[in-house]
């Protein structure tokens, strides 16, 4: 069985979404793994359809995620004065000692 199906809490998950949607490819791609690999691809010199519909469901979900366009807004324009006050507040700090220190306080180190 497509473990796409084996977990309905993801079926009913991605059911629910309107397009377009990034989908999870790895799981998709195990998918497809699992389908072709824990199948014969023909059975007793026949096609083995239960096999093509399993990857078919899997590539039906890559197309779902991809029905529609992404359609963004663009940003705001802002003036230029906007912008240079924007970037005049930027503070560099080129000090090792003191980006190494900022970096212990958030990430501390594990002993």
């Amino acid at each position: 069985m497509n473990s796409w199906y084996s977990l309905p809490v993801k079926g009913m998950s991605v059911g629910k979404l309107q397009p377009p949607v990034i989908p999870f490819m790895p799981l998709l791609l195990k998918d497809m793994t699992f389908a072709h690999e824990g199948n014969k691809t023909s059975l007793d010199g026949l096609v083995n359809f239960e096999k093509m519909h399993m990857m078919a469901q899997t590539m039906r979900a890559v197309r779902f995620c991809r029905s529609r366009h992404l359609v963004l807004d663009p940003p705001s324009p802002k003036n230029e004065n906007e912008i240079r006050n924007y970037i005049r507040c930027f503070r560099t700090i080129d000090n090792q000692r003191v980006l190494n220190s900022m970096s212990q306080k958030v990430e501390p180190r594990r002993s």
